[in-house]
């Protein structure tokens, strides 16, 4: 057993009982501070690019802009996200940030911000928008099936990847490795609804199964173009064997937004 099967075999029991049997509160703190460690790991590489973003401004921004749309949801949160892309370009010109490289960091700043704020946001709504009795399975249900693609996605990907699917992007993934991750992805989904989860409809069951097994890769896919950007290998090496938190939750976060918009279309929301 490898380093990689080694720390999932010893988190794995602890997420899965957290997200079954911990109050939601718990989750959304986990959440929290999984959301705030890949946003310092992606300031990290924006760092690397020397393209510095404001980190204090982002982390601050989140603390306050997370709990506010687990609140009040996602659909009602326009006005704080949009305040927020507004404000963060006052932070860099009135911090004393030089003018050479102040375009790089606004960009940086308000990007970093604003994709943890909207995918933090969802993967707390995963768990509040659908009820006590039905959010956790939303969030096992989203978990399970992007961890089992990827998982297919590695090990078919390892043994039988030949034809190269972004090699300047990166080098390692393989159509094979998509195909592994896709018949994975459709698997998981289909246990997920076989075990727990009976009373999710047929016919999205597919359709959030055909949309992971396209939005999982390619969240993959923008996180190794930031690596590549800043010439290196993982987000951090926090996680053995895995990376970072960035690289753990670049699919998971990526594709949060569509499931949770994909399950309200079909009704399931409280």
């Amino acid at each position: 057993m490898g380093q990689r099967e080694a720390t999932a075999m010893a988190l794995l029991p602890l997420v899965l009982a957290g997200i079954v049997w911990l109050p939601p509160w718990v989750y959304l703190a986990a959440v929290a501070i999984v959301t705030l460690l890949a946003c310092w790991e992606l300031l990290e590489l924006l760092r690397l690019t020397r393209r510095p973003a404001v980190a204090a401004a982002v982390g601050v921004v989140l603390l306050v802009t997370l709990p506010l749309l687990w609140h009040v949801g996602l659909a009602a949160a326009g006005p704080a996200l949009a305040a927020m892309v507004l404000a963060l370009p006052l932070v860099v010109l009135f911090t004393g940030h030089p003018t050479e490289g102040a375009a790089a960091a606004i960009t940086g700043t308000v990007f970093a911000a604003a994709f943890f704020a909207v995918t933090g946001g969802a993967m707390g709504q995963l768990r509040l928008a659908f009820g006590e009795e039905v959010g956790w399975k939303v969030v096992l249900l989203h978990c399970l099936t992007i961890w089992a693609g990827d998982s297919g996605a590695y090990y078919l990907g390892s043994r039988f990847g030949r034809h190269r699917l972004a090699p300047v992007v990166s080098p390692k993934k393989s159509w094979e490795g998509v195909a592994g991750g896709t018949a994975a992805t459709f698997f998981a989904v289909w246990v997920c609804r076989t075990l727990f989860f009976a009373d999710l409809p047929l016919q999205a069951t597919v359709s959030l199964a055909l949309l992971l097994s396209i939005l999982a890769p390619l969240g993959d896919l923008v996180e190794s173009l930031l690596k590549r950007d800043a010439g290196v290998k993982d987000s951090s090496a926090l996680i053995p064997g895995h990376g970072g938190f960035l690289d753990r939750t670049d699919s998971l976060f990526f594709s949060a937004p569509f499931t949770l918009a994909l399950l309200l279309g079909f009704g399931l929301g409280a």
